[in-house]
């Protein structure tokens, strides 16, 4: 079994023809990694994810702009079948930036969506795997309740839930601390640091505070100009902040104090 689980190659993406908002991406997910990519907003964090579990992929009629290789457990997800790489997907879980819960169905009902859709399993053993995760994501009496009943932070927390609910090897999150007061990004990032502790799941996230990364640990890359600077470890950005552009390093020096005092997150 392959320990490389997700990587790119030279990848270059964009949405319009000979415009590319990444250029030249570089980027490999091994089993239990966490990988961070941190920069401004709006400038391709979100793409990168997309590129790495196939929602985004050249277009057919040539429009738009796309170079390099994106692999998923070892196959070349630019160069297979759809109803492969739908397979692949299935080893993953994907967080959205905006949650994208199925607003007419309960937390209970969203989080066995692809277990009910990918899976034959018995509506009591659903029910039982659904529950392991309301439980771990602290959820327990909402889950009869709608999404637009919850808080922001319940939101996420059982979008969490629903994407770990067929047990992925690799877990993508898109921006889960954004929206988020202090408390709730603590209690968000505590409960990701959970989940890779007790499932050894590979995460890559993209958040625009480079400081929520802290307490997961793990490797950082800046994307900057549409490059990925090479990644670094929290301790190392922040002694030498030369090595990226040093007004992003100066935003994240407040929250690194907070998160200092906060002992209650895994290493």
């Amino acid at each position: 079994m392959s320990e490389i689980l997700s990587e790119a190659c030279g990848l270059r993406f964009g949405y319009r023809e000979e415009e590319a908002l990444v250029d030249g991406v570089d980027f490999q997910v091994r089993r239990g990694d966490v990988r961070i990519i941190s920069g401004e907003s709006g400038k391709g964090k979100s793409t990168i994810l997309r590129c790495l579990v196939g929602l985004e992929q050249p277009m057919l009629d040539d429009l738009g702009s796309a170079a390099g290789q994106v692999f998923l457990f070892g196959e070349d997800i630019w160069d297979i079948p759809h109803w492969r790489l739908q397979e692949l997907r299935k080893r993953t879980g994907y967080v959205f930036q905006n949650n994208a819960l199925i607003s007419n169905m309960s937390v209970e009902d969203n989080i066995a969506v692809p277990l009910r859709y990918h899976t034959d399993l018995p509506e009591e053993e659903i029910h039982r795997k659904v529950q392991k995760w309301i439980d771990m994501l602290l959820l327990n009496g909402h889950e009869d309740k709608r999404p637009a009943h919850l808080s922001l932070g319940m939101q996420k927390r059982a979008a969490v839930a629903r994407a770990m609910a067929m047990e992925p090897e690799i877990l993508f999150l898109d921006e889960p601390t954004a929206g988020l007061d202090a408390k709730n990004t603590d209690i968000m990032l505590s409960l990701i640091g959970n989940l890779r502790a007790l499932s050894n799941v590979a995460i890559v996230m993209v958040t625009h505070d480079l400081a929520s990364a802290k307490p997961l640990g793990g490797r950082i890359a800046l994307l900057l100009d549409g490059h990925l600077r090479r990644a670094r470890t929290m301790e190392e950005l922040l002694m030498s902040p030369d090595l990226y552009e040093r007004d992003l390093v100066r935003e994240t020096d407040e929250r690194s104090a907070h998160f200092d005092h906060a002992s209650d997150f895994p290493a």
